[in-house]
């Protein structure tokens, strides 16, 4: 394993939610060799019951765990963390159709990962989101953009989507985005002009839910700032937010049309 994230030594807890112990032995093996701790859980309900009450850096879960569907798991854990620092969450996905992996991702999925799970790729991916979720990294990747402008769509996570479904599966998310954030944006616009701050923060929440689908990190970011404006800023400055959204999704549409996140793999 020549990858440097592959050989990255930590002390973190990940949570290996699988209910194919094989599979899930692997798993843990994999991560504790590279330095990790495991907190493993065989079923839904387990892996709900550590994500609320055990001490972690990370979760893994399987796509159909056992007992409790995995959307409606991320769901419950992300309603009843209201408020603790994000945990990023990784599916662990074989098949699966677009619409499933959408709703997953509304529910609060970070990513995915393909089975059969490739040792440098899961590595890759949980010390990726572990890096993202440190305060003192993320100090230094907001330091790192401001040297230069953000780019529209981060190809990764387009890349990781068409491991995992094809061509054809990536065409049916990026079409959904399109259709979702062509749908939301005026109904941003009636609600920044009703000044409904309450409607305006939903529709900004799903529209932020639908850029992470597809790695419009623009309009991601521009979404997750909306989290620091006061309701007076909302109503003041509303429509030039969503002025600003709307140029922004336009950026990714572009990029996305051009298939600039397949360039950007070289």
């Amino acid at each position: 394993m020549d990858s440097s994230a592959s050989t990255r030594k930590t002390e973190s807890v990940i949570l290996v939610g699988e209910d194919n112990r094989t599979v899930g032995r692997v798993i843990s093996k994999i991560l504790e060799k590279n330095g990790h701790k495991i907190h493993y859980a065989a079923t839904g309900p387990e892996a709900l019951h550590a994500l609320l009450n055990a001490r972690l850096d990370l979760a893994l879960l399987d796509a159909n765990l056992s007992g409790m569907d995995a959307v409606e798991i991320t769901h419950l854990y992300r309603f009843g963390s209201v408020g603790r620092q994000r945990l990023p969450i990784l599916g662990l996905v074989g098949e699966m159709s677009a619409s499933a992996l959408s709703a997953w991702m509304d529910a609060g999925l970070d990513g995915c990962i393909g089975k059969p799970v490739e040792p440098i790729e899961l590595l890759d991916a949980v010390n990726s989101h572990l890096q993202a979720n440190d305060p003192s990294h993320a100090e230094k990747a907001a330091a790192a953009e401001d040297t230069g402008p953000t780019l529209a769509v981060d190809g990764r996570v387009l890349r990781d989507l068409e491991k995992l479904g094809g061509q054809g599966f990536v065409d049916e998310i990026i079409t959904q985005f399109v259709a979702d954030a062509s749908r939301l944006l005026p109904e941003l616009a009636g609600s920044a002009g009703t000044q409904d701050t309450s409607l305006f923060r939903d529709n900004v929440h799903a529209l932020r839910s639908c850029a992470g689908n597809v790695g419009a990190i623009g309009l991601y970011k521009l979404c997750l700032a909306s989290q620091s404006m006061s309701p007076r800023e909302l109503i003041g400055e509303g429509s030039q937010y969503v002025a600003r959204l709307q140029s922004e999704f336009e950026r990714a549409v572009i990029a996305l049309d051009q298939h600039e996140w397949r360039q950007s793999a070289a």
